[in-house]
This record gives structure tokens, sequence and C-alpha cells, in this order.
């Protein structure tokens, strides 16, 4: 089995995979006459985020398994990109979390002559190429019906080195036995736009919750309350119960002295800050401050959520931070 290789991935660069299954990759692969099926995009530090079935959702790199017969490719722009352009690339993937997959529209994307105008709903590699074409980067001819291998054959990107790495059955097992936060959020994120689209079927994705309550206040109340009892709003508390550690100094001295391999918790604390370095989580204060002022200007219940939302995300961010550099800072030495 293998993984992505993170140390390789870049923020904005593009993943493409498939798996072992004939439906629907194996179909994908042989109707494009290609290696790969998928395609995915590299928000933050081991983060990428793609469009399945579940919708367009987050995920973590580090808890995919890929048979070793599957092709891994990583992406990237020829010409460097400025973290400006960067920013556009992954702010327009957040901003269609929760969009739904058409099927049909991806069916068609491998059909030239059955192309038609697209909608607001998402598959794989329209919301990649979507995402490039909102900074000014059209890496295929037709970004809303282009297929995983359009991408793949494009001439603005390149092939990076190394952009997979073995893993063993050991590492396997560990990290499904700790689970995946990003799958209990992805339900948690659809169930929330499930109910909404019963009010107000022009919902796609969470960030068309903001322009409706623009466009009629009346169901701020009724959108604010769906939003509180959803989990989505209070999800933030499951990683702090499950690693209280990492935002607590004494916590994580602790943990340092119970462990046998004590550099793997150095590692972890090394990628911390340099996730901070890159920007990963900047979108957290942005949001809070985004929100901050659209409730002051619309006095919105659902806005003062997401503000307060993104506060708290922001200020665990820093705990975070702290935590990891203090411990670095006692123990960096020792462990040499």
């Amino acid at each position: 089995m293998k993984k992505i290789n993170i140390e390789n991935l870049k923020k904005g660069d593009i993943v493409l995979t498939t798996s072992s299954k004939k439906k629907p990759s194996g179909i994908i692969r042989a109707v494009t006459n290609s290696d790969i099926s998928h395609a995915m995009i590299c928000v933050s530090f081991g983060s990428v985020i793609d469009s399945t079935g579940e919708g367009v959702q987050a995920r973590n790199t580090q808890k995919i398994f890929y048979e070793d017969s599957c092709a891994i490719h990583i992406l990237r722009s020829k010409v460097p990109l400025l973290d400006g352009v960067i920013e556009k690339i992954t702010n327009y993937a957040r901003s269609v979390t929760g969009t739904r997959y058409s099927i049909a529209e991806a069916a068609v994307s491998v059909v030239p002559s059955l192309k038609k105008n697209s909608g607001k709903k998402q598959f794989c590699s329209r919301m990649v190429a979507r995402a490039y074409s909102e900074a000014g980067i059209d890496l295929v001819n037709n970004p809303d019906f282009c297929t995983p291998n359009d991408i793949k054959n494009s001439s603005l990107l390149f092939f990076v080195d190394k952009p997979s790495i073995q893993v063993c059955d050991e590492e396997i097992q560990a990290i499904e036995e700790e689970g995946d936060t990003t799958e209990g959020m992805r339900k948690v994120t659809n169930a929330l736009l499930k109910d909404l689209r019963n009010i107000d079927p022009s919902i796609e994705g969470l960030n068309d919750i903001d322009t409706l309550i623009m466009k009629k206040p009346e169901l701020d109340s009724i959108i604010s309350d769906k939003l509180e009892k959803s989990g989505y709003l209070n999800f933030w508390k499951i990683e702090l119960s499950r690693f209280p550690w990492r935002y607590d100094p004494i916590k994580m001295t602790q943990l340092y002295h119970s462990l046998e391999d004590q550099e793997m918790l150095l590692d972890y604390c090394r990628s911390t800050i340099k996730q901070n370095k890159n920007g990963d989580f900047k979108h957290w204060y942005i949001n809070a401050v985004y929100y901050h002022d659209l409730y002051s200007k619309f006095n919105s219940k659902t806005f003062l959520c997401y503000a307060n939302l993104y506060f708290k995300l922001a200020s665990l961010h820093e705990s975070r931070v702290k935590t990891a550099e203090i411990i670095l800072s006692v123990y960096r030495n020792k462990s040499s």
C-alpha cells in the first residue's frame, strides 16, 4: 500500500489518483484512456479538497491509502504561483464546500459532443479546473467540462517527483484505529446542507448561505437555529477532546515523557509550526473578520454564529502553535 507524499506536496498543487475499483474509477480510466480517474487540490499541508459522491469536501491525505497498482501524480504550475494566486485557488475550493456531485455532468465531460450549459454542481475535475480558472489560469479549454486526464495533459503543469511513499500495515492499522475527524465533519456538513435545502433549494454549498441571508433576512432565525442544532458550530470540540495535549504545553510535556518515540511528537510540533508559517490556517482569521463585518452590517444571528466560530478556531490554532513552540524550545536539543 502507499499514500500521497506530503513532503513533496505544496498548497495549490493538483493531485491525480485512482482506485482499483471498476466503478467508477475503472470506467473513467478506460473511457479517457488514462491511468487516473480522480482530481484533488491541496489547500494546506496534508489536506486536500475534492468532489465525490459526498460532495465537495476536505480530506486528510495521510489517512487515504492506495493499492500499489494505483497511479498517483502531483502536478504543479510550470510558472511559480504568487501567494495571492494560490489563495484564490484554495479559497475557491473552500467556498464550494458541500456542493453536490453531478454524476450526469461528470459523464457528459468525457463526450465533447454532449457538453451543454453547466450548473452549480461539481465533479472532481470541474472543481479543480474552475479553481484555477478563478485565479485566471485556464488549465483546459473548458473548465466546466473536463476530465482528470485533460488536467493531466495540461501544458501549464509539470509532474512532481516522488508523489507517493510506501506505507506499512502497522501504520495503516494505527491510523485506522485513531479515526478520521474529517469524516465526521463531512457528515455534519452534508446533513446541515440537506436540511437547509428544504428551506431554500438555491443553497448548494456553504457559501450560498451567506447570499441567502442577505437576500432573505427573514430566514435568518430559521437558518441560525438549524446551524446551532446541526453540530457544525461545535465540531471543533471533538478535535479538542481527542487531542487535548495539542493545546496544552503541560499535557504535551506529560505525553512526551510517556512516549518511546519522542521524536515523533517533536515532528508533529515542527509540522504545526511549518503549517502556521505557510499560512495554512490564515483563512480562519480572515473569515472571523469577514463575518464580524457582515454581522455589523446585517445584524444577522447567522453571521454572528460564523464570526464566533472562526474566532474560536483562530484562538485554538494560536494555542496549538504556542504549545508546539514551547515543547520544541525545551526538548529540541535533548532529542538530538
